[in-house]
């Protein structure tokens, strides 16, 4: 159990009113729960009527040293609480018992904000003037809201016994959620327009939640680094680490922080969708469905799925999967170009799948029917660009924060693979496309959604979300698009390694 959690929920019986005793109820109730106590001024409506029914059973629910409800009977074993981790392309929303600490259901969805824009930028343009700014905000809440909604029927529980929430996301992401202006984001010198932990009461944003518990948004660290990536430092503490220590979390942004020596420095790559499954041809989420891996063989092409069923698209992992045989299996060269018409690759067995469409080569991983799927599924060389794009911008960006530190990749002592994406990455077929240039296989350890970790840390810990807060003040951010290097070690980075055999031409 966290002791030190702000949410309080407190049992008490009252003493009954009578001609010698007319204390009024709220005094009867601060009696036992504290004097000073703040009272949120919505419960006194409904006082005399809970109580009485209650016959002076009530539980007192305290947020934050504030008086919030006064419900009947004992349910001070009923408090919940959620974790909120708003991406560009996707939306997860945790469950968690705050008696216990424990994570009782957790789901997804798509970010709603897609339909204003793929990417931060298109976002904020799209959210210009208060009217749209608004509809930005309002789809948003929306969207979460149907997602908490679920998974409280799911189990029963009553959304007024949901008293506080944590929301982690990019800075553009945090802005739009709170309906704040991000314009200047767009523009140099990327000023936002907060940075520190905003706390908002739950009735205010329209969330389905008791409406005065507390909503946190934790605390941005630069225009472009946001409260996802302070969850990360939170779940990986990389300021204690020995050696040197990198945490990348890799999304339609690759957020990446370097550790060292008690020290914290952080950039966000800005790597698009393609690792989430956007801008792909076939692309989709990682869900029911979808292509998670991918595997060339003996002339045979063989396919893991999600929930083991029919493929329906690919997500992701099984993009780079799928791109990093073909690179292995020679249909694919090092400058990311499938091969041609005339390439003698086409003469091994798998070169049958390699053909061009509307101008444009692609490689089928799924003939109509072939694996109980309705449609092709193919892998196209606009897919494969895409794919360069995303993780030259990862690798650049690891490229930049070690040159500000002056150390070589060999030097670091470990890599922290965050964010859903990595649970299901292949680490080895990474590092043969170039994602980590100069890191081996065995320095990556996936750790799952570390940015929602951190969160939930500082949903369940007031000394978690006090050290979130200091943490946040003293990472060092390190702006790409204005450094010197970058362009150049993007450019570099946009290859694929050499394997030693002959590329396809």
């Amino acid at each position: 159990k966290y002791s030190d959690s702000l949410i309080e929920k407190k049992f008490i019986q009252l003493p009954k009113p009578s001609l010698r005793d007319q204390a009024s109820d709220l005094e009867r109730i601060l009696a036992q729960v504290g004097k000073n106590k703040k009272v949120a001024f919505s419960l006194l409506g409904g006082l005399p009527e809970i109580v009485r029914k209650a016959d002076f059973e009530v539980t007192a629910v305290l947020v934050e040293d504030e008086l919030i409800a006064v419900e009947p009977g004992d349910t001070h074993a009923l408090r919940y609480g959620f974790i909120l981790d708003i991406g560009t392309t996707t939306i997860a929303v945790y469950l968690v018992d705050l008696l216990s600490g424990e994570v009782l259901d957790a789901d997804g969805t798509a970010n709603p904000q897609r339909v204003f824009g793929a990417d931060v930028l298109s976002r904020i343009t799209a959210a210009a003037g208060r009217e749209n700014l608004e509809k930005m905000q309002a789809v948003t809440i929306k969207g979460i809201s149907e997602t908490m909604r679920g998974l409280l029927r799911s189990l029963s529980i009553d959304e007024n016994h949901v008293y506080s929430v944590v929301a982690v996301g990019n800075t553009t992401m945090s802005h739009l959620f709170l309906g704040v202006d991000p314009k200047n984001l767009s523009v140099a010198p990327f000023i936002p327009c907060y940075r520190p932990r905003t706390v908002v009461k739950g009735g205010r944003l329209g969330l389905p939640m008791h409406p005065e518990g507390t909503v946190h948004v934790l605390a941005n660290i630069s225009g472009y680094v946001g409260s996802d990536t302070l969850g990360v430092a939170m779940a990986t503490k990389l300021w204690e680490q020995k050696g040197y220590s990198l945490a990348v979390d890799i999304g339609t942004n690759g957020e990446i922080i370097l550790g060292y020596k008690g020290w914290l420095l952080a950039c966000s790559a800005a790597a698009g969708p393609a690792f989430e499954g956007a801008h792909i041809q076939n692309g989709m989420r990682a869900g029911d469905g979808a292509i998670e891996s991918v595997l060339l063989e003996n002339g045979t092409v063989r396919l893991g799925v999600i929930g083991d069923m029919p493929p329906q698209g690919i997500c992701g992992s099984g993009l780079i999967d799928a791109v990093a045989e073909l690179l292995r299996c020679g249909l694919l060269g090092v400058s990311g170009r499938l091969a041609g018409e005339k390439s003698p690759a086409l003469s091994q067995p798998l070169g049958g799948r390699l053909r061009t469409v509307g101008g444009m080569r692609e490689f089928v991983l799924a003939f109509a029917g072939e694996q109980g799927n309705e449609r092709d599924i193919v892998i196209t060389q606009k897919d494969i660009r895409e794919l360069q794009l995303a993780k030259a911008a990862i690798a650049a960006g690891i490229a930049v924060l070690l040159k500000e530190v002056k150390i070589e990749a060999s030097q670091i002592d470990r890599i922290y693979l965050a964010g859903a994406f990595g649970n299901y990455l292949d680490r080895e077929k990474a590092v043969a496309l170039g994602m980590f240039p100069g890191i081996s296989v065995d320095k990556i350890i996936p750790i799952g959604n570390a940015a929602a970790e951190g969160a939930g840390l500082c949903l369940l810990s007031l000394g978690e979300r006090k050290m979130a807060d200091r943490i946040a003040s003293f990472v060092k951010p390190v702006e790409l698009s204005t450094h010197v290097e970058f362009n150049d070690l993007f450019v570099r980075e946009i290859g694929f390694p050499p394997l030693g055999g002959k590329g396809a031409s």
